[in-house]
């Protein structure tokens, strides 16, 4: 049955630990639950938001008048006498996803390991890491459609991945991902392409076995981002931002030491981080409680106690000076609920 809360309190349900009440919070325990709690937002006259498990927001510090949903399905369905292909229910926090097909001796998540989140929200965000993106797994996508009460699949290319984006990102919250099904190599498929990646095996001279590299990311990962038992964050803040192979020639010769990396998606990223480092020397740099980390300036961590309000002033000081300098406009990866509108050059 699905469970109803009343003015609950989203520091409780986000990693960055902001945010006034939610005026309600949902739990849903199977797809028909997702159905009751599309009606229920809908009766009420307010907007339903998938919360997943709050890894990818900043919850604004006077709450939201919202209803937020989580759905909390966690099951892993193999596919009976099919090597390499398994289904997710959203709820499953990513990693135990990652670990459990790594266990298997199964290649394509393992340079995504470690990265906070439910399966749902991942494939919402196609999330990215070490020269790898979800999108590349991912077989099909069932969701519930909020805009015409039912359930339908996605195909891959149905789901209009690109760099940090997907159609459910795009249409925002009118689909509810509850089934996630992936499709992994059973034959070994290293990618080493990556700077930290390779270095480590160089470093190591380690066989870079499906079990070794998911180790690797692990290591340069808690190097790099800050405990989310110590601070609150959601990661990286920022998208980094996309040129084309034209654009990236003359980006190269203004930043003659700048790294650029050709994406799975296509396109160029450009690599905020080392002109946060290297051109604006902003590491350490703070607001309130809330702060650029050191060993990844891309990544706002907050001290405990830190308010939304910390968080936005911060990026949108950050944006702004990225802009002065380079001409670049950035923009944040994780959901401000309309704050985005105060960050930007």
């Amino acid at each position: 049955m699905m469970e109803i809360q009343e003015n609950i309190p989203l520091r409780e349900f986000t990693t960055f630990r902001t945010g006034g009440p939610a005026r309600f919070l949902l739990t849903a325990h199977n797809a028909r639950d997702v159905r009751e709690a599309v009606a229920f937002a809908e009766n009420k006259g307010l907007l339903l938001i998938p919360l997943g498990s709050g890894s990818n927001m900043v919850a604004p510090d006077a709450g939201l008048d919202a209803v937020l949903l989580r759905y909390v399905p966690n099951a892993v369905h193999a596919e009976e006498g099919i090597e390499g292909i398994i289904s997710a229910d959203a709820g499953l926090l990513w990693d135990s996803l990652v670990a459990l097909v790594v266990e298997s001796n199964w290649w394509g998540a393992e340079n995504l390991s470690a990265i906070p989140g439910t399966v749902g929200a991942a494939v919402v965000q196609n999330i990215g890491a070490y020269g790898v993106a979800l999108s590349e797994i991912v077989a099909q996508v069932e969701v519930f459609d909020t805009n015409a009460k039912n359930f339908m699949t996605f195909s891959n290319a149905a789901c209009a991945f690109g760099y940090r984006t997907s159609i459910f990102k795009k249409e925002k919250d009118r689909y509810i991902i509850t089934k996630v099904t992936f499709r992994f190599s059973t034959t070994a498929r290293p990618r080493l392409e990556y700077k930290d990646v390779a270095a480590y095996f160089t470093q190591n001279a380690d066989e870079p076995t499906v079990a070794r590299i998911r180790e690797a990311v692990i290591l340069i990962r808690q190097k790099k981002f800050p405990p989310l038992t110590e601070y609150g964050t959601a990661g990286s803040f920022f998208l980094n931002p996309i040129i084309t192979e034209a654009e990236s020639s003359a980006v190269h010769e203004r930043f003659p030491g700048m790294p650029l990396f050709k994406l799975p998606e296509g396109g160029v990223k450009v690599p905020l981080a080392w002109i946060l480092d290297h051109v604006l020397s902003l590491k350490g740099e703070r607001t309130g409680k809330a702060f650029l980390w050191e060993a990844q300036p891309l990544v706002i961590a907050a001290e405990r106690g830190a308010s939304a309000e910390d968080v936005v002033m911060l990026a949108t000081k950050v944006a702004r000076a990225v802009h002065d300098a380079t001409n670049i406009v950035i923009v944040p990866e994780v959901r401000l609920f309309g704050a985005e509108k105060k960050i930007g050059a």
